[in-house]
């Protein structure tokens, strides 16, 4: 790792350096989580370029140096973002929506929102949904029939409830699949494969606590999978209820972006660095939402105990009803009792395991929460509960948690954009960042890249979490590498699928294409083993020899 001398983009003397990453912590070893670049000061006889002096023309400048129209000086609203357009009227400042209180509408306050690719949750969002523009357009809620007022950067912001039908319950015997069903269903836009990655590394400037939280829940209820492997087969039921609270679409021109986001992009350097850029990339997302819904989901996996639920007699459907998770998934929204009408013998066998105690009757094991939207507390909440042993988290908790929705709603479903889409046309080495930033995404993906895990032994599935590399095993295996038989009892033919290398460098440029490669031998499949998915060459068009 070699320091570079260089400037930032203004003002500044300082010289980057980066590393990569050659092996990821596994089998009982340190995950690799430390920062991969850094920034030291520097003397360098280079001229470095100075910030320019904002020249606003006839329009009014803010404190902050932003930009904006005179007809938005004194109109009430902070369209500096700083105040500083309302600092000096003379007169009684005149609201765009007059003498109505008309609260910001928080589906158009979370649209836009960043999207990491490795599923972290960006701890900032690159538009500033509290701009109008000097307009007071208003969107009317169908549910609370209260008016709401619309953020400039959002085109499009309908409310329009809905609520899934019913509640999708699936249940899982392999662990592995189980996984990559639940926690790859947001990655599907993406080709990331079984990398996860919530743990911000490159030391971000922006200090959200509740970002923490989310990423610090998510690690822990991903940790709670991997490592609850038991000597016992395990079901995991997966139930989950979806509610949409509204759609929106992001403005295609002429979006406002926030201050911190513009003046994060104009200190980049011009000049590419793996750790500056990433910085940037956990900060804001790999990608944003141009169009998607808001709302919530509902989402546990309870651990079940198949021992248990075969020695009392009790079958994954059972517990499935006995939780309330048989009736409509609408309950929330049409006022209806939650009529569970079920077995109440078989109910009162459903117990969930104490930590403390040998417990052979205890179906559940864990419950599991990937709940998203709502107070942030409620996984708190089911977490509570269970310790407590007081009651299961049922239909009724759903209940409680779709009303509070209207008040901390999250995008559930998006439509992805690169985040190097919104470097401004005018802003200085605006194309150099550009592909700096489309350079750092595709880096980003193949430094925490799963193949540089060691492979797993007899089928093994591996996974990649905040900087090691995790077995999951068949129901017939166990140990940190899958290596120990469950039984000696029974031969099983163990089946090997075949996964992939790491990518090649990219080749030189020759006759406007580059090319890189990888290998299926990580591991090779073996007899009766499914052969690598996907193409070993990758081709993108390039500039160089004719």
């Amino acid at each position: 790792m070699q320091l570079r001398d260089g400037c930032l983009t203004f003002g500044g003397k300082q010289k980057f350096r980066s590393r990569h990453i050659e092996r990821f912590g596994q089998f009982g070893g340190k995950p690799c989580l430390e920062a991969l670049g850094d920034t030291q000061t520097c003397e360098t006889s280079e001229v470095c370029p100075e910030k320019p002096e904002a020249d606003c023309g006839a329009d009014f400048q803010c404190t902050s140096g932003r930009c904006i129209k005179q007809r938005l000086v004194c109109n009430v609203d902070n369209d500096c973002g700083d105040l500083s357009d309302e600092d000096a009227c003379k007169s009684d400042p005149r609201s765009p929506c007059r003498n109505h209180d008309i609260d910001v509408s928080e589906v158009g306050r979370t649209a836009g929102h960043g999207i990491n690719i490795l599923g972290m949750q960006p701890m900032a969002s690159p538009f500033d949904n509290e701009f109008f523009n000097g307009l007071c357009e208003r969107v009317r809620d169908g549910n609370t029939r209260i008016y709401y007022r619309k953020p400039w950067n959002v085109a499009v912001l309908i409310y329009d409830t809905k609520a899934d039908k019913t509640f999708t319950s699936i249940f899982y015997h392999d662990r592995s699949k189980m996984l990559r069903e639940v926690y790859m269903e947001n990655q599907k836009h993406f080709s990331a494969g079984l990398s996860l990655k919530y743990t911000p590394t490159e030391g971000s400037n922006i200090d959200v606590e509740g970002n923490f939280t989310y990423n610090y829940r998510k690690t822990a209820t991903l940790n709670s999978i991997l490592q609850s492997s038991t000597e016992r087969n395990q079901t995991f039921l997966h139930v989950k209820g979806k509610i949409q609270l509204g759609r929106f679409q992001i403005r295609s021109r002429d979006v406002r972006l926030t201050d911190s986001f513009l003046d994060d992009l104009n200190v980049l350097p011009a000049e590419y660095d793996k750790g500056e850029y990433f910085k940037f990339l956990e900060d804001y997302g790999t990608h944003y939402a141009v169009s998607g819904t808001v709302g919530g989901k509902y989402e546990l996996v309870y651990v079940l105990d198949d021992y248990a639920m075969s020695r009392i007699g009790i079958t994954v459907e059972d517990v499935q009803k006995c939780l309330g998770y048989h009736l409509d998934a609408s309950i929330a929204f049409r006022n209806l009792h939650a009529d569970f009408n079920v077995d109440s013998g078989k109910c009162k066998k459903i117990h969930v395991k104490d930590k403390s105690q040998l417990n052979d009757d205890a179906v559940i094991d864990d419950v599991l929460s990937l709940v998203e939207g709502g107070k942030i507390d409620f996984s708190v909440k089911i977490k509570e509960m269970l310790l407590r042993g007081s009651k299961m988290v049922d239909v009724e908790d759903y209940i409680q948690w779709a009303k509070s929705l209207v008040d901390a709603p999250v995008v559930i479903q998006q439509r992805p954009s690169p985040i190097h889409t919104l470097v401004p046309v005018k802003m200085r080495d605006a194309h150099l960042k550009k592909q700096n930033l489309e350079r750092a995404i595709e880096d980003y993906i193949t430094e925490y890249s799963v193949c540089k895990c060691e492979p797993c032994k007899n089928g093994g599935t591996l996974v990649l979490v905040d900087g090691a590399c995790t077995c999951l095993c068949s129901s017939y295996f166990k140990g940190i590498a899958c290596q120990i038989p469950k039984s000696t009892l029974i031969e099983v033919p163990v089946v090997i699928d075949g996964g992939w290398s790491c990518w090649s460098a990219w080749s030189t440029c020759i006759s406007g294409e580059s090319t890189r490669t990888r290998q299926c031998n990580n591991p090779a499949p073996g007899p009766g083993g499914r052969p690598c998915q996907g193409e070993s060459i990758e081709k993108r068009p390039c500039e160089g020899k004719k």
